[in-house]
């Protein structure tokens, strides 16, 4: 096989649709019931405000990085050291929004923290009798969701996909994500600038869903003469 030259990588390149593109991508926060009850009867976000306005307003994602554990082994035969993979560790997942003039996406996000550390949970005391507990907290459940990241690209491999999907690419899905972590948003009197809000997320493990193209799609380069 001869050495590919650079024109004939460009086009193979372009034959396949391209590099990727940083900049197409959607996320989706799946609220567990009780959740979007909260924030519309306290802060009154409907689903299609904050999957509307706040995702389009997120600048900045990431997929979260995936290591392997190493356990130590000695060989039984020849007495080297073996490393087999014992676990994955999962890095934890930031991303930042550019506020709108109602700080949707704020709203939003302490809405969220304010239910896990006992919003809609009722009063913790007895009729007539000082505090009995010192936290109320809502179960782990009540405020984990499940966090989409959808890639997308400006051009599929796929001719024969349908229009609606055939730029989809993969899913990354975080699985039992809560937001952790609220930045402070600095102001300043100086000149004017958007402002933005960073935001860090735990969850448990993430799970990778590749978009299945059609059997005809050739996501391989073509033989090379």
């Amino acid at each position: 096989m001869t050495l590919k030259t650079v024109t004939t990588f460009l086009a193979d390149l372009q034959k396949t649709g391209g590099p990727s593109s940083t900049n197409q991508f959607d996320i989706e926060f799946a609220c567990p019931p009780k959740l979007v009850t909260y924030l519309k009867s306290e802060y009154g976000i409907e689903s299609t405000t904050y999957n509307g306005l706040v995702i389009d307003m997120i600048n900045e994602a990431q997929i979260p990085g995936v290591s392997l554990t190493s356990q130590d082994i000695k060989q039984v035969h020849k007495g080297i050291n073996m490393k087999p993979a014992v676990a994955k560790v999962y890095n934890e997942m930031d991303f930042s929004c550019i506020l709108d003039v109602k700080s949707e996406a704020f709203k939003f996000f302490s809405a969220w923290q304010q239910f896990i550390q006992g919003g809609f949970v009722q009063d913790p005391r007895v009729e007539g009798q000082d505090y009995v507990r010192a936290l109320a907290q809502n179960y782990y459940k009540d405020y984990v969701c499940n966090t989409k990241i959808m890639k997308y690209e400006k051009f599929s491999p796929d001719k024969n996909a349908n229009q609606k999907t055939q730029f989809h690419t993969f899913t990354v899905e975080l699985k039992n994500s809560y937001p952790y972590m609220l930045s402070s948003i600095p102001y300043s009197s100086a000149g004017s600038g958007v402002v933005k809000l960073s935001i860090g997320m735990y969850y448990e493990y993430l799970q990778y869903t590749p978009y299945k193209y059609n059997k005809r799609t050739v996501y391989s380069a073509p033989p090379q003469s």
